[in-house]
């Protein structure tokens, strides 16, 4: 009678490199070598070795492999301002795309925007030992920059390019100023800007863009009217706007929530949209077409950021010596029925 004890372990999560070796019969460096994906093992042993690992359910040792490999296969990802959509979209575009090059993503959100936070999450991904860092920051970079570690691979996502690090970001300016040209192009000459919250560089860049499209034109700007991203804010500001406010034709708004809170203080006060104002957002939501009227937005492409913030980082590992990469992605235009031409 044999040995229940030598018998390999089946179908179990505990099953180890030795379990795999036993059943396929070969060495457990041989294991190892299949599992790290080298070359130098035979078609037939390499069969044989992967139906052991899956008849075995065999989930390698993450720890373990980065010994053989010199590799954790982790990015960590540091990242700000996640409750808001365009910040969680890019988180998930980053996960999806980092397990398409066999990595996992360690994911800390910071609640409070400072540089100590930043370090702290830092040291922590450092513990982890990841291979690299994709940082989603909203406010100025320069700072932070200064305080990561020069040997630790980093990609920087929305920040300017004129910071000494790799980037990945979305021209905001430019979507700035489509807003606004498509505004002035209906024959708008005084438009309001619904601004997000000026310490966040993305709100920051859109009103630049705003100003310039007017400055192009030989208009002059509105007061600033600044809310915080959210519906309830861009309602309040343009409530005010309306009551004690220079008149005005048209909107632009920092994001697709604080349109739809214009829009609502728009028909509160008895105004049509677009018949009496025409709005534009910024982020082009999955619900924008289905709004009454459908939104005029600037859409970004979030999948494209968080898909390409990997890949830089990717090639950043593979050229540690290369010059730093600014990646910049122009967003478009999408119209529907919130804009129109001004009334004669």
């Amino acid at each position: 009678m044999s040995n229940p004890e030598s018998r390999p372990k089946r179908a179990s999560s505990r099953s180890t490199i030795y379990d795999v070796a036993r059943l396929a019969s070969v060495s457990y460096q041989t294991v190892s070598r299949v599992v790290n994906k080298q070359a130098n093992v035979s078609g037939p042993t390499r069969a044989r070795v992967l139906k052991a690992i899956k008849e075995l359910n065999y989930q390698p040792n993450i720890v373990a492999k980065s010994l053989v490999t010199r590799s954790s296969q982790l990015f960590g990802l540091i990242a700000y301002g996640t409750e808001q959509y365009g910040p969680a979209q890019v988180v998930q575009s980053v996960e999806r795309s980092a397990r398409t090059y066999g990595y996992e993503i360690i994911l800390t959100s910071l609640s409070e925007f400072k540089a100590q936070e930043i370090s702290l999450a830092v040291g922590r991904m450092n513990q982890f030992g990841v291979d690299g860092l994709i940082l989603l920051t909203p406010y100025d970079t320069h700072e932070i920059v200064s305080g990561l570690d020069a040997s630790l691979p980093f990609i920087l996502i929305d920040a300017t390019s004129d910071v000494n690090g790799h980037t990945v970001s979305i021209d905001q300016t430019a979507g700035g100023v489509l807003a606004t040209e498509h505004l002035i192009g209906l024959g708008h000459t005084r438009i309001l800007h619904v601004s997000g919250p000026s310490a966040w560089s993305d709100a920051e860049l859109r009103y630049r863009g705003y100003l310039q499209a007017l400055a192009d034109h030989r208009l002059a700007p509105l007061p600033r009217a600044e809310g915080d991203w959210s519906p309830a804010s861009g309602y309040e500001v343009v409530k005010a706007a309306l009551h004690s406010g220079p008149p005005f034709t048209a909107i632009v708004a920092g994001n697709d929530h604080m349109a739809l809170g214009a829009i609502a203080a728009l028909r509160e006060a008895g105004l049509s949209v677009p018949a009496d104002i025409s709005v534009v957002g910024f982020d082009d939501l999955p619900e924008t077409p289905y709004l009454v009227p459908g939104l005029t937005t600037v859409a970004q492409d979030f999948t494209l950021l968080g898909r390409t913030s990997v890949s830089e980082l990717i090639l950043a590992l593979s050229e540690p010596a290369g010059a730093y990469r600014h990646v910049i992605f122009r967003p478009h235009l999408v119209e529907r029925a919130s804009t129109a031409a001004l009334p004669l």
